[in-house]
C-alpha cells in the first residue's frame, strides 16, 4: 500500500488539487447565479410595487374628476352623472370600481324636506332612516350612484355615515380635504353566476373625497366642517382592483399579497394573488415586504417567490461547472497515473543499461519536480492543466507511447474547451447583470475594427468586407461591441472554406409593417443552415454543424441574443446550406439616431 502510494503521489496529488480548484469555481459561480436571483427578484419586486401604486391612484383620479364635475354645475343631475361614470369606466378599465357615487350632507332640519324630494323623484327613502335611539347628528345619503346594477341600486339614498370604518374616514376626509380610504370593508355586489344569491359581499374598502362649497373659506378644520356639501364615494372590490394588475410580465413563481395597516394577520388581509398565506409564516424562500400610501390609509404589500424561481438555464450553472471539473479531475488523475505505471516499467526494462538508467533517474527526477510543483503551485486549474500537458508533450515525447501522447492530447482538449465554456457561460451571464449604459455608437467603425482584427489573425484569407457607413445608434458600447464580434466571427469562421468569400454588414431602414426602428443584418455566402433548425441557433450549446467541421462552443449566438434583447430588440436568422446565412437585429424603437446622413456602401480592402 506504501509503495503504491508512494507511485501515485503525483496522481493523487493533481487530483486532490484539481478537486480543490472546482469546488472554489463551483462555489463562485453559485455565488454569482444567487446574487443574479436575488437581484431579479428585487427588481421585479420595485416594478410590481409601482405598478400596484399607479393602479390605485388612477382609481382616486377617477374620484377627483367626480369632484370637478359637482364644483363646474349648480347642480348635477343623475344623467349627468350617469354620463361621467359611462366615459370613465370603459370596459375592463375599472374592474375594481364597484360604485362611483355621490352622499349629500343633509343636517337633522334638512331630512323630512330631504325624504320628501326623494319620495317625489320615485326615489327610496333615507335608510337607515334613524338610529333605534332617535335622530342622527348629520346624514350622508347616496344621491347619485353609477354603474346602476342590482347591488348598487339599493345603496340610493343608503346614509353612508353609518358604519364605524365609514365614519371615522369620512371625518378625516373632512378636515384634511383629502380623499381618504377606509380599513378592510365588505362591498355589496352582484353574485357571481352560479350561486343562488342574487347578491353578496366581497372584501374591499370605499374611498371618501370631499366636496365643499365653493366661496366659502377652507384654511382650518372647522372652516371645513362649516363648507362641507358632501363626498364624492368609490367603493373598490379587491378581487377587481389587483386581479391580472401584471398580465404576463409577473414570474409565475412570483405571489404577492396586500394588507391593511401594518400588521400582517389574516384578518387584515386585503388580497392573496394565489389563496396562499406566507406574510408571517417565516417563508424561506426569497420575500419582501414595504409599503404604500392609498388615500391616505397604509397598506403592506409582501412578495415571496417559490423554490421554483430562478431555475433557468443560468441557475444550472454551477452544477456544469462541478461535474466538469470532477470529470476533468478523473481524466487527469488517469493519464498522470498512467504515465508513473509507464515510467515504473520503463525503470524495470533498462535495470542493466547503465546509461540509459541514468537518463531515465534524471527523467524521472525531473518528471517528480514537476509533479510536485504542479500539486504545490497549481492555482488557475484550467491553465495549469493545459500548460503541463503541453510540457509533457513537448519535453518528453519521445519517451512516449501513442497511447501517452493521444491521453495527454485528450487533456489539453478538454480543459481548453472546459476554460472556453466556461469563460463564455460567464460572460453570457454577466450581460444580464452588467448595467446598460446608452450612448452614441457607432456601428460602421465597430464593424471595421472588428473585421480589421480577423483579417490580421488570417491575413492570407480571400473576402470581402462590405460595411455600410454612417450606422449610428444609441446603445451599450460594451455589449454591442460583443455581439457584432459574435456575428461577424461567425461570419469568418462559416466562409473558411469558401472561395471568393464574402460579409456584408448594412441596415434596412424602412424594413415594413411591424418594425419601429431600422433592421440590420450580418450576410455571408459561407456554409448556411437548414432553417429547419433555425430556432436552435440561439440556444446555449446549440450547433449545428459538428466540431471538426468548425470549432466553438455553442454560446456566442445566444449571448447575442440576450444582448439585443437587452437593447428592446429581437433578432433572427435565415439560411441555405451551402449558400450562406443573414442575421437580422433590431435595437427597439428608442436606439436609432435621428438626423444621419444618407446611407453608403464602404468595401473593407
Amino acid at each position: 500500500m506504501a509503495r503504491h502510494l508512494r507511485r501515485g503521489a503525483a496522481a493523487y496529488g493533481i487530483f486532490i488539487v484539481s478537486l480543490l480548484l472546482t469546488a472554489l469555481a463551483w462555489h463562485y459561480v453559485r455565488a454569482n447565479v444567487h446574487e443574479q436571483n436575488t437581484a431579479r427578484f428585487r427588481e421585479t419586486v420595485r416594478v410590481g410595487q409601482e405598478t400596484i401604486d399607479r393602479r390605485t391612484n388612477s382609481y382616486v383620479d377617477a374620484l377627483l374628476g367626480a369632484r370637478g364635475l359637482i364644483l363646474a354645475s349648480k347642480s348635477v343631475t343623475s344623467e349627468e352623472w350617469s354620463n361621467y361614470v359611462s366615459g370613465i369606466m370603459p370596459k375592463d378599465r375599472f374592474k375594481g370600481l364597484q360604485a362611483l357615487g355621490y352622499a349629500e350632507y343633509v343636517s337633522p332640519k334638512e331630512r323630512a324636506s330631504f325624504t320628501a324630494r326623494a319620495k317625489k323623484q320615485g326615489l327610496p327613502s333615507l335608510s337607515p332612516d334613524l338610529n333605534p335611539g332617535g335622530g342622527r347628528p348629520a346624514y350622508f345619503p347616496l344621491t347619485f350612484v353609477e354603474p346602476r346594477d342590482a347591488a348598487n341600486t339599493t345603496m340610493l339614498d343608503h346614509d353612508m355615515y353609518i358604519q364605524p370604518e365609514d365614519q371615522a374616514a369620512m371625518d378625516r376626509a373632512r378636515d384634511t380635504g383629502k380623499p381618504t380610504a377606509t380599513s378592510r370593508v365588505y362591498i355589496l355586489t352582484e353574485a357571481p353566476p352560479g350561486v343562488d344569491a342574487d347578491l353578496s359581499l366581497k372584501p374591499g374598502f370605499a374611498v371618501y373625497l370631499p366636496v365643499y362649497r365653493k366661496g366659502e373659506p377652507q384654511g382650518t378644520s372647522d372652516e371645513r366642517r362649516k363648507a362641507l356639501k358632501g363626498f364624492v364615494v368609490g367603493s373598490f372590490k379587491m378581487d377587481g382592483l389587483l386581479e391580472g394588475i401584471f398580465g404576463s410580465a409577473l414570474d409565475p413563481t412570483l405571489d404577492f399579497e396586500v394588507y391593511d395597516g401594518k400588521n400582517t394577520s389574516e384578518s387584515n388581509l386585503l388580497y392573496d394573488d394565489d389563496g396562499v398565506r406566507r406574510a408571517g409564516q417565516g417563508y424561506p424562500g426569497y420575500s419582501s415586504s414595504s409599503r404604500i400610501d392609498v388615500a391616505g390609509r397604509n397598506w403592506t404589500l409582501f412578495f415571496s417567490a417559490s423554490p421554483e424561481f430562478g431555475r433557468d438555464a443560468t441557475s444550472r450553472l454551477p452544477l456544469f461547472v462541478l461535474l466538469t471539473g470532477v470529470a476533468t479531475s478523473f481524466l487527469l488523475f488517469v493519464v498522470v497515473w498512467m504515465l508513473v505505471r509507464s515510467r515504473d516499467r520503463a525503470e524495470r526494462a533498462s535495470e542493466d543499461l547503465e546509461d540509459a538508467n541514468r537518463e531515465l533517474e534524471g527523467t524521472n527526477s525531473e518528471l517528480e519536480a514537476f509533479s510536485y510543483s504542479v500539486s504545490h503551485d497549481l492555482r488557475a486549474p484550467l491553465r495549469t492543466i493545459d500548460g503541463f500537458s503541453q510540457i509533457l508533450l513537448e519535453d518528453y515525447g519521445d519517451s512516449l507511447d501513442a497511447e501517452g501522447e493521444d491521453y495527454l492530447n485528450r487533456v489539453r482538449a478538454a480543459s481548453q474547451h472546459m476554460g472556453v465554456l466556461i469563460d463564455d457561460l460567464l460572460d453570457l451571464s454577466r450581460v444580464t447583470r452588467s448595467p446598460l449604459r446608452r450612448e452614441r455608437v457607432d456601428l460602421s467603425e465597430m464593424a471595421k475594427n472588428i473585421a480589421g482584427k480577423l483579417r490580421r489573425v488570417q491575413p492570407d484569407r480571400d473576402i470581402d468586407f462590405v460595411i455600410e457607413e454612417s450606422l449610428i445608434v444609441q446603445g451599450d458600447a460594451n455589449l454591442l461591441s460583443v455581439a457584432l464580434r459574435n456575428l461577424l466571427g461567425n461570419a469568418w469562421k462559416f466562409t473558411s472554406r469558401k472561395p471568393g468569400a464574402r460579409v456584408e454588414f448594412g441596415a434596412d431602414r424602412n424594413p415594413g409593417p411591424g418594425f419601429l426602428a431600422p433592421v440590420y443584418f450580418v450576410r455571408d455566402n459561407g456554409a448556411g443552415f437548414e432553417m429547419a433548425y433555425a430556432q436552435r441557433l440561439f440556444g446555449a450549446f446549440q450547433r449545428l454543424h459538428h466540431s471538426d467541421e468548425f470549432e466553438g462552443t455553442g454560446i456566442g449566438l445566444a449571448t447575442v441574443q440576450r444582448i439585443i434583447h437587452r437593447h428592446g430588440g429581437r433578432v433572427w436568422a435565415e439560411g441555405e446550406p451551402g449558400r450562406g446565412a443573414t442575421f437580422h437585429f433590431t435595437l427597439g424603437p428608442g436606439a436609432r439616431q435621428s438626423a444621419e446622413p444618407l446611407p453608403r456602401k464602404a468595401e473593407v480592402a
